[in-house]
């Protein structure tokens, strides 16, 4: 039995219904692929960062200090958890150093507000750890018909803020979603909480 070949006309139609339909085989296995990346990153950021902030606001394994650890040692203590999910992502701390090389105390630190101030200090492909702690207002005499203490939550304990923030490894190609270079998408979580220490 004899196979008929294919002609020449139907062999071209082929070639182009395969270079029309390859393209967008490719851009949906990669926006899977990268959604997937996303899902899983975004998930190791916010168990991350609740871990962090946990361990901010209790100071540690020492609820009786009277300072939180600095950016660095929290870092230290959830990168390895962040690595593991962000790979191509290099993870640092975020603080403004002392005269002694050390984190400046948690009250001094201001945190990155957007992704891109973080890759103009740190370059492509960073999320940084940025631990800040906020006093509660002082207490004042009340005006009248106020109830005391005023104003309300002046005597809260502190607030500690752990922010990760930058930008994480993608498959993104530039121009193509909201990555600002490409091969990036930006990322933001933060937790807040009441400082968990006894000291007075």
């Amino acid at each position: 039995m004899r196979l008929r070949r294919m002609p020449r006309r139907r062999r071209g139609q082929a070639i182009v219904e395969f270079a029309v339909v390859l393209p967008l085989f490719l851009f949906c296995l990669i926006g899977a692929l990268d959604a997937g990346l996303w899902a899983v990153q975004s998930s190791a950021e916010v168990s991350a960062v609740e871990e962090a902030a946990m361990i901010a606001s209790s100071a540690g394994s020492s609820p009786v200090s009277e300072t939180a650890p600095d950016a660095r040692a929290v870092t230290a203590a959830i990168s390895g958890r962040l690595r593991t999910a962000m790979f191509g992502t290099a993870v640092e701390s975020w603080c403004a150093v002392d005269t002694s090389g050390a984190c400046a105390p948690d009250n001094t630190q201001h945190c990155p507000s957007t992704p891109a101030e973080v890759q103009a200090a740190d370059g492509p492909r960073v999320v940084v750890v940025c631990v800040s702690e906020a006093d509660p207002p002082a207490c004042t005499t009340p005006p009248r018909g106020q109830p005391s203490p005023y104003p309300l939550g002046c005597n809260d304990s502190p607030l500690i803020t752990v922010r990760i923030i930058g930008f994480a490894a993608s498959l993104v190609p530039p121009g193509f979603g909201p990555g600002a270079g490409g091969f990036e998408l930006p990322t933001n979580i933060a937790a807040t909480t009441h400082t968990l220490r006894f000291a007075p």
